[in-house]
C-alpha cells in the first residue's frame, strides 16, 4: 500500500515577502514524487498570519487528520508561527498517527532532531515577532507621510502614492449627511435614504445607523490624518470645514416624537422661586379647546406662573446675543481651556517632553563617540532604538497639543449660531434662574473679570408673560 501525504501550504500577506503558494505546492509536489508519497489533499490558506490557529484550511486539515500518514509542509514556520499553538497541533496530528515532515528542513528522526525542530520553532515565532515589528515600524513611517496603510475611509480614495484623494461621488454623501444632520434630521432617516441611493459600507453592506453616526463623527473629513497615534492637521484634503463638523457635533439626533408627546424642562432644578428659594415645577396639560400649556410654578403659589416657552426663548435669546460679543465668546473659551488642562496633561507632557531629551542626548553621545573613533557593540541597534523613542516622544507631544482646546476654534464654534441647540446651551451656561413676579434673574455659571457671577436681566419675560390658563384642573396661583 503506497504511502500517503496532505501538503500545507500558508502565505502571509503582501506586505511580507514570503513564497508563494503556488511555489510551495511545487517544490511539495516534488518532495512527495522524490519519496514516493501519493498526495491526498491539499489545503491552502492565503493572507493568514502563521501567528494565529484561526486559520479555515489549517482547521479542516487538522479535523481530518488521519486521512494520510504525513502533513507535508514546504517548511516548518508555514505549519506555524506561534510558540504555543505548534506543540500543541503537532500533538494532536501524532494522536492520530500522523507525523509532520518539512519538504526543504532535513529534520533527523533521533533525539538531535527533536532538538533541532523545537529549535525551528523557536526561531519562527522569534521571527514572526520580529516581522510584525518592522511591519509596525513601516507603517508608523508611512502614517508619519500621511499614508493611507491600507485603511479605507469612505469619501476618499487612493493615488499611484498611496496617499488620500477625495472621491467625489462618495464626498457628496458626507457633505449632505453633515447637511442633514445639522437641520436635526435623524441618523436612521439619513440612512434608509442613503441605503436606498445604493451607499455601501467598506465590506458592501448597504448604509446602516452605524455608518451615518460614525461619518458625522469623524475628524477625517476635516483634513486631520490620524493613525495609530500619529495625527496631523491638513494630513488629508478636507471635504468639509472644520465650523461644519463642530456644528453637527452640536447637534442632537433624537428620535421623533409623537404629536402628543411633551418637551423636556431644560430650566428643571435651574429655576428657583424668588420668594420661597424652592425649585419651580414644570407642569403641563391641555385646555378646554385641547390647547397644550406648559409653564414653570411655585408649588407654594408665591409667584405667578411663567409659560416655558417665554421664559427659556428670552434667556436664550439674551445668550446668543451675549455670545456674538466676540470678547466675551473669547473669555469663556479661553475658561473652558484652562480648565481642560489639568494635572494628567500636565504629566503626559512632561513625561513625552523627558523621553524626548533623554533620546536626543543618548543619540547626540553616540555619534559624539562614534566621531572619536569608538564604536561600541550593538550601536546601529541602540541608534534605531533611540530614533524610534524620539519620534515617538514627538508624536505624543504633537498628539498632547491637537487633544488641547484651541479658545479660538471654541470661540468660532460658540459663535455659530445652531452649533447648540437650545436646551444645551440653557443646560451648559445657566446656573439659576430667580422668578418673581417683577422680572427674572438669570445668574450663569462662569465669572467674567470679578468673582460675581455674570447676571442677564430678562425683564421682559414678565412683561410678557402675565397670563394663565384658567381651563384645566391643575392648581395654580390666581390671579
Amino acid at each position: 500500500m503506497p504511502k500517503t501525504a496532505v501538503i500545507y501550504a500558508r502565505f502571509s500577506c503582501n506586505k511580507q515577502r514570503e513564497a508563494s503558494i503556488d511555489d510551495q505546492l511545487r517544490i511539495c509536489r516534488q518532495w512527495c514524487q522524490r519519496e514516493r508519497y501519493a498526495i491526498v489533499a491539499e489545503y491552502c490558506d492565503y493572507a493568514i498570519s502563521g501567528r494565529t490557529d484561526d486559520r479555515p484550511e489549517f482547521q479542516r486539515m487538522v479535523a481530518n487528520a488521519g486521512e494520510s500518514d504525513i502533513v507535508l509542509v514546504y517548511m516548518m514556520d508555514r505549519f506555524s508561527r506561534g510558540e504555543y499553538d505548534a506543540p500543541i497541533y503537532k500533538r494532536e496530528l501524532a494522536q492520530h498517527g500522523v507525523k509532520l515532515v518539512s519538504a526543504l528542513e532535513q529534520i533527523p528522526d533521533s533525539p538531535e532532531g527533536i532538538i533541532y525542530e523545537k529549535l525551528l520553532e523557536g526561531l519562527a515565532a522569534c521571527e514572526s515577532k520580529k516581522t510584525a515589528i518592522r511591519t509596525r515600524r513601516g507603517m508608523e513611517g508611512n502614517a508619519l507621510k500621511c499614508k493611507t496603510n491600507g485603511v479605507r475611509v469612505f469619501g476618499y480614495a487612493s493615488n499611484e502614492a498611496d496617499e488620500y484623494v477625495i472621491d467625489e461621488d462618495e464626498a457628496a454623501f458626507v457633505r449632505e449627511a453633515f447637511k442633514r444632520r445639522i437641520a436635526k434630521e435623524t441618523t436612521n432617516s439619513i440612512a434608509r435614504d442613503f441605503a436606498a441611493r445604493g451607499v455601501k459600507t467598506s465590506q458592501g453592506n448597504p448604509c446602516g445607523y452605524s455608518m451615518v453616526e460614525r461619518m458625522v463623527k469623524n475628524r477625517k473629513y476635516t483634513g486631520r490624518y490620524e493613525w495609530g497615534g500619529v495625527v496631523k492637521e491638513g494630513g488629508m484634503p478636507a471635504i468639509i470645514d472644520e465650523v461644519t463638523f463642530m456644528e453637527a457635533q452640536g447637534i442632537r439626533a433624537t428620535k421623533e416624537r409623537s404629536a402628543e408627546s411633551w418637551g423636556d424642562f431644560a430650566l428643571s432644578g435651574k429655576a428657583i422661586c424668588a420668594g420661597c428659594g424652592r425649585n419651580l415645577q414644570g407642569v403641563s396639560g391641555r385646555g378646554r379647546k385641547n390647547v397644550k400649556y406648559e409653564y414653570y410654578r411655585c408649588h407654594d403659589g408665591c409667584v405667578r406662573p411663567v409659560r416655558r416657552e417665554e421664559l427659556e426663548g428670552e434667556i436664550v435669546k439674551a445668550l446668543r446675543a451675549l455670545l456674538q460679543d466676540r470678547e466675551e465668546a473669547l473669555r469663556i473659551a479661553r475658561m473652558v481651556a484652562e480648565s481642560s488642562d489639568g494635572a494628567e496633561v500636565a504629566a503626559r507632557r512632561k513625561q513625552a517632553a523627558q523621553s524626548l531629551s533623554a533620546a536626543e542626548r543618548g543619540l547626540k553621545n553616540i555619534l559624539n563617540a562614534i566621531e572619536q573613533g569608538i564604536i561600541a557593540p550593538g550601536a546601529k541597534e541602540r541608534i534605531a532604538e533611540l530614533e524610534h523613542q524620539r519620534d515617538r516622544a514627538k508624536l505624543d507631544l504633537e498628539a498632547i497639543r491637537d487633544d488641547q482646546i484651541d479658545p479660538e476654534r471654541l470661540a468660532d464654534f460658540l459663535q455659530c449660531g445652531s452649533a447648540l441647540d437650545d436646551a444645551t446651551l440653557l443646560k451648559a451656561f445657566v446656573y439659576q434662574v430667580s422668578v418673581s413676579d417683577e422680572e427674572c434673574i438669570v445668574t450663569l455659571n462662569y465669572d467674567v473679570e470679578s468673582n460675581e457671577p455674570a447676571r442677564l436681566d430678562v425683564q421682559r419675560v414678565r412683561t410678557k408673560c402675565k397670563w394663565c390658563p384658567r381651563a384645566d384642573s391643575n392648581r395654580r396661583h390666581p390671579l
